[in-house]
């Protein structure tokens, strides 16, 4: 489609995640700051974003919406906000739901047009979706849809705890069921979790489905200086399997 062929040039990744706020937000900016530590000229796109954030101090003040900050925050603050996300909407809904509750649409074309921004202006895009791959993100579109209209790999953020296989899996079987190359899985949570339980969902996700575990952050931790984001920005996977890295 023609779409692609704009595209041809730019490295992008898809992060989605088997659930909201399981922690793509967090992952996808921990890639981005260990990409700009390494020298790489990484940009960062969330189609459209709900929920945002208003001071019960300052009524009158503008929304902020705490997804966007964090990426504009870790791409350097060098790229204006409404790139990043041209589509915010007040209500913590999915963001069909939320627009309408503003009387607005979000608009399905603009959530892939949002990347022509971009394309000459960094090498590596990194795409953040909202909620899982199910979840709406336009009237006629769930975020799986507009990914596979950009095309780009799909890396998965996942919980560590009780639950995360079936999650994981679920998410994995409808994104190959749509042709999309996955870079792998990683691994995150908010709170301390378990180790040892962590290393057998982790056995069992490998095994189930052969894509790899790619990484386990803490808490407060960076991405790992042992394995390069850069690897999983292909319109091909290329990556080697490996124990996947906990923590720093």
């Amino acid at each position: 489609m023609q779409f692609m062929a704009l595209l041809s040039n730019l490295r992008g990744l898809f992060v989605t995640g088997t659930d909201t706020d399981v922690g793509k937000t967090y992952v996808s900016c921990r890639i981005i700051e260990a990409l700009l530590n390494t020298g790489h000229n990484v940009g960062a796109y969330k189609p459209a974003c709900s929920g945002a954030i208003v001071s019960s101090l300052a009524p009158s003040s503008q929304p902020e919406w705490h997804d966007v900050n964090e990426l504009w925050s870790a791409t350097g603050q060098r790229f204006p906000k409404s790139q990043i996300c041209p589509q915010c909407f007040l209500e913590p809904l999915a963001p069909p739901l939320a627009a309408a509750r503003e009387g607005r649409t979000v608009s399905a074309q603009q959530l892939r047009s949002g990347v022509d921004w971009w394309l000459d202006r960094v090498d590596l895009l990194l795409i953040e979706g909202a909620g899982g791959i199910f979840a709406p993100i336009s009237e006629q579109d769930v975020v799986l849809d507009l990914a596979v209209d950009l095309g780009f790999p799909m890396l998965i953020v996942a919980r560590p705890g009780l639950g995360t296989i079936n999650h994981t899996l679920l998410t994995i079987a409808a994104i190959r069921q749509r042709g999309l190359p996955i870079a792998g899985v990683v691994m995150t949570s908010a709170s301390p979790f378990d180790q040892p339980s962590v290393m057998e969902n982790i056995k069992e996700i490998t095994a189930r489905s052969g894509v790899p575990v790619l990484a386990v952050i803490e808490p407060d931790r960076p991405w790992p200086v042992t394995i390069d984001p850069a690897d999983c920005f292909s319109h091909s996977r290329n990556l080697t399997h490996h124990e996947p890295t906990v923590g720093e």
